[in-house]
């Protein structure tokens, strides 16, 4: 590990001081530091800059400054270039950001004696084929999100899986969930919890209107498709980790499947998944 890229949340790293200090801690342990522009140019310390895909192209690591949503952020960037991924955490507790910021210059140390370990989460695949046959495909490490538009009424979704009819489920929305993503907004919506190393991913109604819809789990090897079933041309919304990428009509088709690629974080702490999804249930009970 020689050239490592920084990416920090700057609505948490307000003034970039714990970039700033990363970057030196870097530096000093003779490791070349990249940047985007924004972040280099505000920063004291004098780093490399890298634009768009190509921090991730010349990069052996991106520690990622804030939180698990700072994560899901840069890992479609990063999957898709193998490259793994450090979290420093900023927030409140996290699932992926394995790094405390007191204990941020043991855990470099740690990794600049190859004492850690690489978590490699599946992800998901989304195929989106378009009325006039345009495809647009995404990678989600958490989930896979359709929901109903800005119209008021609920929207049938027709699930099949491996091209079988599964269900129509008159809702709000459908979460399709990663194993990491499953203690997310699958969880909210009343999904199962799924151990993070499981070759297995959910499929979620959010607020069905039925008195019987359950979530389904569906192996890796299994093939999700989601169609609205609407004659007017309503507008829906996909989301990708949280993130608004495009809007559907009825004619769109999407298709979820596990992803080619894998999200690899860098972890140096022994925390384990249960003692961290305990200590967020009490956390969010405060």
């Amino acid at each position: 590990m020689k050239r490592v890229g920084i990416i920090p949340n700057k609505f948490k790293d307000k003034d970039f001081r714990i970039a700033e200090q990363i970057a030196v801690a870097l530096q000093n342990a003779g490791l070349e530091v990249y940047a985007m522009e924004e972040v280099a140019k505000a920063l004291q310390t004098k780093v490399d800059i890298l634009e768009g895909s190509n921090l991730y192209r010349e990069c052996d690591c991106i520690i990622a400054i804030g939180g698990d949503g700072t994560i899901l952020g840069v890992a479609e960037d990063a999957c898709v270039r193998n490259v793994p991924i450090i979290g420093v955490n900023l927030g409140r507790l996290g699932f992926l950001a394995d790094i405390e910021v007191q204990e941020m210059e043991e855990a470099f140390r740690k990794i600049l004696r190859d004492e850690y370990t690489i978590d490699e989460r599946m992800m998901l695949r989304a195929t989106v084929t378009g009325p006039g046959e345009d495809i647009q495909v995404f990678h989600a490490l958490n989930d896979i999100n359709v929901t109903r538009g800005s119209f008021a009424r609920i929207v049938d979704f027709q699930i099949s899986v491996n091209q079988d009819l599964c269900d129509v489920y008159p809702a709000d929305g459908i979460i399709i969930s990663t194993p990491t993503g499953s203690t997310a907004y699958n969880l909210s919506a009343g999904g199962p919890i799924v151990l993070p190393g499981a070759n297995t991913y959910v499929i979620t109604p959010i607020c069905p209107h039925t008195l019987y819809s359950k979530s389904v789990v569906v192996s890796k090897e299994d093939v999700v498709e989601i169609r609205t079933l609407e004659d007017q041309d309503k507008t829906m919304a996909l989301s990708i980790d949280g993130k608004l990428k495009m809007y559907l009509t009825p004619q769109h088709v999407i298709k979820i499947e596990k992803s080619p690629y894998v999200t690899k974080l860098i972890k140096c702490s022994n925390r384990k998944f249960f003692d961290i999804l305990r200590d967020k249930m009490v956390e969010r009970r405060r």
